[in-house]
């Protein structure tokens, strides 16, 4: 069920060094107004890039649900 208010543009996808390397990125899923992240994934990646890609396709599952 939609959320009374729900608007796309309020969510993002941050990705952060985390760990050590070589895996120290993660993604974390903010919504505007919002304290702390909705989301984070555990598992730690090997490049920004690769974290980004993986984040951007869990919030577009997540605006997915809201949508719906």
């Amino acid at each position: 069920m939609r959320e009374e208010g729900f608007d796309p543009t309020d969510f993002s996808v941050v990705v952060k060094l985390r760990g050590n390397l070589p895996k120290a990125w993660k993604w974390e899923i903010y919504r505007a107004g919002r304290w702390g992240p909705l989301e984070v994934f555990a598992r730690l990646f090997e490049s920004m890039a690769v974290a980004a890609k993986d984040g951007k396709k869990a919030l577009a599952r997540l605006l997915a649900e809201q949508a719906a």
